[in-house]
């Protein structure tokens, strides 16, 4: 079963931080590839700032779906369709061309690894069949030992004690601070996830290489060797 972030967890995401980096990737390989008379569906699209963006400055018609209504009525108000609806079973209208994950594909997280790995595999698969693309904006945790640092974090954040002993590092250790404690996160590495993608039955049709991030010394104590932020353009095998 999907493990959920809390309101009040939820609403640290109620911002535009990384939708600049989205929108230049999916406009450098995802528009050359999408019908432009079909609609863009914006999964976990929050209060649609991504989705906004297509639509206003690119004219692309976009559907977000969250299941955090207070996010629906944002984006509504920005003048996006948008339903409540669930990432791992997608509501489908048969109108859509494209499906994108911004950042959201490590928030799906069950009570064990196996779980996981399911979840983020159903969330795929779902949008798999009719031709319809997948875009993928994901955070990138590369480890120097194989790829313990994103295992790791998850265990800690997934972990109602070691949650607790998290939380009261980060107020020593701001870098370290996390929205996901008791909830947890699952980071991967760029293997990880082109290992999920073709398990899922897609082939990587493009993909951009995201700018390395800074590393903490608190972090780099979690064996992160690098941090970035990838795009992947995805279509069914």
């Amino acid at each position: 079963m999907q493990r959920k972030l809390s309101a009040d967890q939820g609403s640290a995401f109620y911002h535009d931080e990384f939708v600049h980096q989205q929108v230049v990737h999916f406009t450098r390989i995802a528009v050359p590839e999408i019908e432009r008379d079909r609609i863009v569906v914006d999964m976990g699209g929050g209060c649609g700032f991504f989705a906004s963006t297509l639509k206003n400055s690119m004219k692309i018609p976009t559907r977000v779906i969250d299941m955090d209504p207070v996010s629906i009525e944002s984006a509504k108000l920005k003048g996006v369709e948008a339903i409540v609806g669930d990432a791992v079973h997608p509501i489908r209208n048969g109108d859509e061309g494209c499906a994108c994950f911004n950042l959201i594909l490590h928030h799906l997280v069950g009570s064990s690894e196996k779980e996981t790995l399911n979840l983020q595999s159903c969330a795929l698969i779902s949008w798999r069949d009719d031709g319809i693309k997948i875009f993928i904006n994901e955070y990138i945790y590369e480890s120097w030992l194989l790829n313990f640092s994103g295992w790791l974090i998850y265990q800690i954040t997934k972990s109602k004690l070691l949650s607790a002993v998290g939380k009261f590092v980060s107020k020593f250790a701001p870098s370290l601070k996390a929205n996901t404690f008791g909830v947890g996160v699952r980071f991967r590495s760029n293997n990880e996830w082109k290992d999920i993608f073709a398990n899922a039955g897609f082939s990587i049709a493009n993909e951009i290489r995201g700018e390395k991030e800074f590393v903490s010394l608190p972090r780099k104590f979690l064996l992160i060797k690098e941090i970035r932020r990838d795009s992947f353009l995805l279509v069914s095998n």
